[in-house]
């Protein structure tokens, strides 16, 4: 339990006004002497109480919400169920913090966290107090850096975890995680299961993986989701090892694709981007990042296969609902469909 530490969402517009159209209701009972301090304190109660009270989910029943948010070079991934069940994959971080201060996940000039500063109020403002449950798809640090900031200020009811080694920021999540009480569960290959009503496949990595002695993309924890005639898969960081096992495994025709690492040209190998097939595809990319992703190479091909591509250095947070039937995608106020 942690004592002084209370984080709140921003206060809506209309809940700022009613505070104050309520504050200077109790000023003005405290000029009026009969039962003037018990009702201004009544009021004052019902202020305060506007301020901090939670507020719905703001979410679009009955349908299945993946949205992208913008981290920079790294990623984020918010899916809300069509019942309003929370899962937060990754949550970005600071590109090299697996480099020469990996030792120290908090070595950094900058008090700036992407999990705290971004991820945190892009789920505040949708009314999301506590989340059900979050992924890592892998250990690098612009995937979980900003992890253990969510889990201090959301208290997931589960972590779901692949196969990685480990590293000193990995094992800080552990930490925070064993901290707020979140259940861990390891997902492999093969592995199926509902979430709320959405049907999802593990389609990487394998039970026998083994990873390298540190974090690499083909640890990537690969999810295919399922709701009504409509699929999502949520590729990670995977590569073209990774991508050739699903491939033998088959299964693969999505109607979205979270391109994989970035849009490099590791990964959405032409074989792969063909047995998926999505119509629409989404790419977690920093502007003017030094790795030149995503690479043209790879977009080409998602053009030649007239794939609808969103990318958050271009677009910011994008939203993509999927209602059982056909996909539609929000950036912003404008409706893409």
């Amino acid at each position: 339990m942690r004592l002084g530490d209370l984080r709140i969402p921003p206060t809506p517009p209309l809940a700022i006004a009613a505070t104050i159209i309520l504050t200077a209701v109790a000023l003005i009972l405290l000029r009026i002497r009969r039962y003037a301090i018990p009702a201004a304190a009544t009021t004052l109660l019902v202020a305060v109480t506007v301020t901090i009270f939670p507020r719905p989910l703001s979410h679009r029943a009955g349908s299945l919400e993946i949205s992208t948010i913008d981290v920079g070079q790294g990623d984020s991934i918010l899916v809300i169920t069509p019942h309003g069940k929370t899962l937060l994959i990754d949550a970005g971080g600071i590109v090299g913090a697996n480099g020469p201060n990996a030792a120290d996940p908090n070595a950094h000039a900058s008090n700036f966290d992407v999990g705290d500063d971004v991820v945190s109020p892009v789920l505040w403002s949708r009314g999301i107090r506590r989340l059900d449950a979050v992924a890592i798809t892998h250990a690098h640090a612009d995937h979980i850096g900003g992890m253990p900031a969510v889990l201090a200020n959301f208290r997931p009811r589960e972590l779901w975890i692949g196969i990685n080694p480990h590293s000193v920021l990995y094992d800080s999540v552990f930490a925070e995680a064993q901290t707020t009480g979140t259940h861990l569960i390891r997902h492999t290959s093969g592995d199926i299961f509902t979430f709320d009503g959405v049907r999802i496949r593990v389609l990487a990595p394998d039970a026998g993986y083994r990873p390298a002695a540190t974090p690499g993309n083909n640890d990537s924890l690969v999810l295919q989701m399922h709701f009504g005639n409509t699929t999502a898969l949520l590729e990670g960081d995977a590569e073209s090892p990774s991508e050739e096992r699903m491939l033998a495994e088959g299964g693969l025709h999505s109607d979205f694709l979270k391109v994989g690492h970035h849009g490099s040209r590791t990964s959405t190998t032409p074989d792969f981007l063909a047995a998926v097939s999505p119509s629409w595809a989404a790419i977690s990319v920093g502007r003017r990042n030094f790795y030149g992703h995503p690479r043209h190479e790879v977009l080409d091909e998602l053009q030649s296969a007239r794939v609808r591509t969103f990318r958050t250095d271009m677009l910011g947070l994008s939203t993509f609902y999927f209602d059982g039937n056909i996909v539609r995608a929000s950036v912003w106020a404008t409706d893409a469909r």
